[in-house]
């Protein structure tokens, strides 16, 4: 700053104008010559300067009045910063900001406090804050402790509800902070709330949809866990589940004692181990699979397989799972081991068949001892009459009485071919063993080796199995047939006798009473005079003759005796032939 007693305009630059006694700031130019600042602006004008030298007073009062003018402009500044600052805090509308002295009384109020708690500033101002809290929040003091805590902590924050001038309730979530002089000294606190009444509602009720699905979810953990323990604890039925494609997705106590298998050896299998290969290579389990997805559900009833390969007889219910969508996303399966009630029924359909037979040998018994065992009788009779009228004629006598001799005899045979039948039809429960068929042949043969050679007979055969039987019956099955063989013919016999094995469905005029999968086929072929095909059943009947006994002899029960030995061994006998052709007898042994 310099003192100058008058400003000179330098005529070199114009006009020339003179300031007495001026206070300037100057920027020199070149010697002499100073651009002068007035109101903290540079002029355009360039002077010449007079200067003379300020006393200590004149520089104190200088001093003085240079910071007194600062100082005005400091406290204009403040002033202005507070009033927006209160303006600030007195229009904010979404929080109570709120001045407490340092025992909580209520020193000023903000547009956000008088809307959400209702009180006007009038009403409020020299008030204790915690006419904003609950009484059993003031009974126990809350509102002190959050005082305390602000003032060792230096804040205190809560959440909690507050009481509005009309008392309805609101959530607030409220900071105190304790406000501090240049000393550190408390000399108040600043409180701000804000209103979370909705969100405190919204988490409310999340809080209480939560709670009534943890609790529904709890019901039904506990409902699943009873239907579990339940289902596993189930004896009497396998119950599993399985996924789309049928594999095993769980695993009861009853589909082990059922099955055999523990869990951890059959989950994540498919369900066809259950089944026998036959049925496996049939695709029945891709097919119940499919009924099930079609109509909402498969049963069945056949024979399955444990994990020891026994078999069992299942009776079993495939229900189809669906989604929201009614998507299948799997299937329930029960199985029920029926295996005793199966073989009930099927000695029960056994029990039948045989009374069946029974009853039709009962009625052809009846019908031989009313007609073909009393013919016999009666022509002895009647030759006994003729004998005792004719006493006295000795060459007739004799005729007379060979013919007596000779019904007599075929009443014997008839009786012998009886009880031979009864004997087979009563032996169904003897024991069984392994019966090598070459043997059975090789004696049948021997016995008719005189017949053999007498009528220049051939008999080929090839390699026969070893079947279960019963080694009589075996006998009498093989003689009758090859017997047959060596008398009903017009030239000399050959007989072709062949093996091999057929499935069920191989088997010639098929009986519904055949259950094997496998059987041993024997044919024994002949050359012999044969007979119509529509005899074919007919000739297995008891005492049911093709031929006149002048013609062929025979009681006409050898073949009815085969196929009762047939039957007693879960096997079966057919035949096929065509008049003078000769015949070709099948006999089936279960494999």
């Amino acid at each position: 700053m310099t003192v100058v007693n008058w400003i000179r305009t330098d005529a070199r630059f114009g006009r020339e104008n003179q300031i007495p006694n001026a206070y300037c700031k100057t920027i020199p130019v070149w010697d002499g010559i100073v651009r002068i600042i007035l109101n903290e602006q540079l002029t355009d004008s360039f002077h010449t300067v007079e200067t003379n030298p300020m006393t200590e007073s004149e520089k104190l009062e200088k001093l003085v009045e240079e910071r007194t003018q600062a100082l005005v402009k400091e406290n204009e500044a403040l002033k202005a910063s507070e009033e927006r600052y209160h303006k600030m805090i007195s229009e904010v509308q979404d929080y109570a900001i709120i001045l407490l002295d340092k025992h909580g009384i209520i020193q000023n109020w903000n547009k956000g406090a008088e809307r959400i708690k209702q009180y006007k500033e009038s009403e409020v101002v020299g008030r204790p804050f915690h006419i904003f809290y609950l009484p059993q929040d003031r009974n126990i003091g809350l509102p002190e402790k959050l005082i305390r805590e602000a003032q060792e902590t230096g804040r205190a924050s809560h959440e909690g509800w507050r009481l509005r001038k009309d008392q309805t309730r609101f959530w607030g979530s409220i900071t105190i902070t304790a406000l501090h002089d240049n000393n550190n000294n408390i000399i108040g606190y600043s409180k701000v709330t804000r209103d979370l009444t909705e969100r405190k509602l919204a988490e409310d009720k999340l809080k209480n949809i939560a709670d009534e699905l943890r609790h529904r979810n709890e019901e039904l953990l506990e409902s699943e866990e009873r239907y579990h323990r339940m289902i596993d604890e189930i004896q009497d039925y396998a119950i599993i589940l399985l996924s789309r494609d049928g594999t095993i997705e769980n695993w009861n106590s009853g589909a082990q004692h059922i099955k055999g298998y523990r869990a951890n050896e059959i989950l994540g299998k498919n369900f066809r181990i259950f089944y026998p290969p036959e049925d496996v290579q049939s695709q029945l389990p891709e097919r119940l699979l499919d009924e099930a997805v079609k109509t909402g559900r498969a049963i069945h009833e056949g024979w399955r397989v444990r994990k020891n390969g026994a078999r069992f007889w299942g009776s079993i219910v495939i229900t189809s799972l669906h989604d929201k969508r009614g998507e299948v996303i799997g299937f329930s399966k029960v199985t029920r081991d029926l295996t005793e009630k199966k073989i009930v029924e099927d000695r029960l359909k056994e029990y039948t068949h045989e009374l069946e037979l029974k009853n039709r040998d009962l009625e052809q018994f009846a019908y031989i001892a009313s007609h073909d065992l009393q013919e016999p009788l009666r022509k002895i009779q009647t030759f006994s009459e003729i004998i005792q009228l004719r006493l006295q004629n000795d060459p007739s006598v004799a005729v007379y009485l060979d013919k007596i001799n000779l019904s007599a005899q075929r009443m014997s045979d008839l009786i012998k071919s009886v009880m031979n039948y009864s004997r087979v039809s009563n032996s169904e429960r003897e024991k069984t063993t392994d019966v090598n068929l070459n043997t059975i042949l090789d004696n049948v043969l021997a016995d008719f080796e005189l017949l053999i050679q007498g009528k220049n007979a051939r008999i080929e055969s090839e390699e026969l199995p070893i079947v279960k039987g019963i080694p009589l019956q075996m006998n009498q099955l093989f003689g009758n047939l090859i017997g047959n063989a060596l008398k009903f013919t017009q030239q000399e016999p050959v007989i072709r006798i062949t093996s091999r094995v057929v499935t069920g469905e191989e088997i010639i005029h098929k009986s519904h009473t055949l259950t094997a999968a496998q059987y041993y086929e024997i044919s024994f072929a002949d050359n012999g005079i044969g007979f119509e095909p529509e005899y074919a059943d007919k000739i297995f009947e008891m005492f049911q003759r093709l031929h006149a006994r002048h013609i062929f002899s025979g009681t006409g029960i050898g073949l009815a005796l085969c196929k009762k030995i047939m039957e007693n061994h879960g096997g079966y006998i057919t035949a096929q032939s065509e008049p003078g052709q000769g015949a070709t007898f099948y006999i089936y042994f279960p494999y």
